[in-house]
């Protein structure tokens, strides 16, 4: 219950990278398997555990870890963006859900369980009124199952995105402690002043 409560909770992250923010974020782009799960390739999906998908562009860095052929959409996102600091980057940013999940099972959950205390409150003046109550216990019962399921659906998509928020910090960790390949040399430019005729032997 616990997990299931603090689920809706973001974590800060802020962590250190000796590139500059702009080759930084060039270097997380070149880490991504794909902008979008459709366009990984099937070669990919068959040999991977897992697979980091996302964007990281001006706009800022939205990346998840996924296993290849599972939806969740209960998975832990990154928002971030480089800053500078130093010669070097921060980025800072957040782990957690989507903000569309989070609102939405928020607001599920807030309005059921406000819906079971007003029914509650009904059938308690119906008992000190003589009322019927039947109904409004019937009532109670249908919303505690819709409650549980939220609840369940909402802690087996947790349950299941762990493992793929443990890969998403790993590779985050190890891409950011990872120079990025220098850029290979640009061939020289060919000579375009006049050929000079060689001595005569």
């Amino acid at each position: 219950m616990l997990r299931w409560i603090t689920a809706w909770r973001t974590e800060r992250v802020s962590q250190p990278c000796p590139l500059p923010p702009g080759a930084a974020l060039r270097h997380i782009h070149d880490g991504i398997d794909a902008r979008r799960r459709h366009l990984v390739s099937r070669e990919l999906l068959a040999d991977a555990d897992f697979v980091i998908l996302g964007r990281a562009d001006d706009r800022g860095i939205r990346i998840c870890a996924a296993r290849p052929h599972m939806s969740n959409d209960f998975r832990t996102h990154l928002y971030a963006r480089f800053v500078p600091d130093g010669s070097g980057s921060r980025l800072e940013g957040r782990l957690g859900w989507r903000p569309s999940v989070r609102l939405l099972t928020a607001t599920l959950s807030g309005g059921l369980a406000f819906l079971w205390f007003a029914i509650l409150g009904f059938a308690g003046r119906s008992l000190t009124t003589g009322g019927p109550v039947r109904q409004s216990l019937a009532a109670l019962l249908v919303v505690a199952v819709v409650l549980a399921v939220l609840v369940g659906i909402t802690a087996g998509g947790e349950r299941l995105a762990r493992a793929e928020t443990a890969h998403l910090r790993a590779w985050l960790t190890a891409r950011l402690d990872t120079p990025a390949a220098p850029p290979p040399p640009a061939p020289p430019a060919p000579r375009t002043g006049p050929i000079r005729p060689s001595a005569p032997g």
